[in-house]
């Protein structure tokens, strides 16, 4: 897999009694992406407040989440996803110029890193 050069974090606030339902469409939407050429990852958290998810996506390029959003599995979670929200989703778009990893994979320092 390759370093990413854009990333989106996106915070989502499901109804509580709703959240199977909208963890369901996320999981939709991460398989769809899995399939996208240029997608470099795409994950589904739970956060620590009841009704709370996070998505981490990751993409080669600009372009590359551009033709996400026009992708099939992409319009058809924004076709759905609302009814399922308590209110809208927190989403920031991280633009990476460099990417740095860890020689050791549990290092003590963080200057140990690269």
């Amino acid at each position: 897999m390759s370093d990413p050069a854009v990333l989106l974090v996106s915070e989502l606030h499901g109804r509580t009694a709703l959240v199977p339902k909208l963890r369901d469409l996320l999981d939709e939407l991460a398989a769809g992406c899995a399939g996208e050429a240029q997608c470099t990852g795409f994950r589904v958290l739970a956060a620590e407040e009841p009704g709370e998810l996070v998505t981490l996506g990751s993409w080669s390029s600009e372009a590359a989440l551009r033709a996400h959003y026009d992708s099939n599995h992409y319009r058809y979670y924004r076709a759905n996803v609302g009814p399922l929200l308590a209110r809208p989703s927190d989403v920031v778009v991280h633009h990476i110029s460099e990417t740095v990893h860890a020689l050791d994979p549990n290092p003590p320092d963080p200057g140990l890193l690269g």
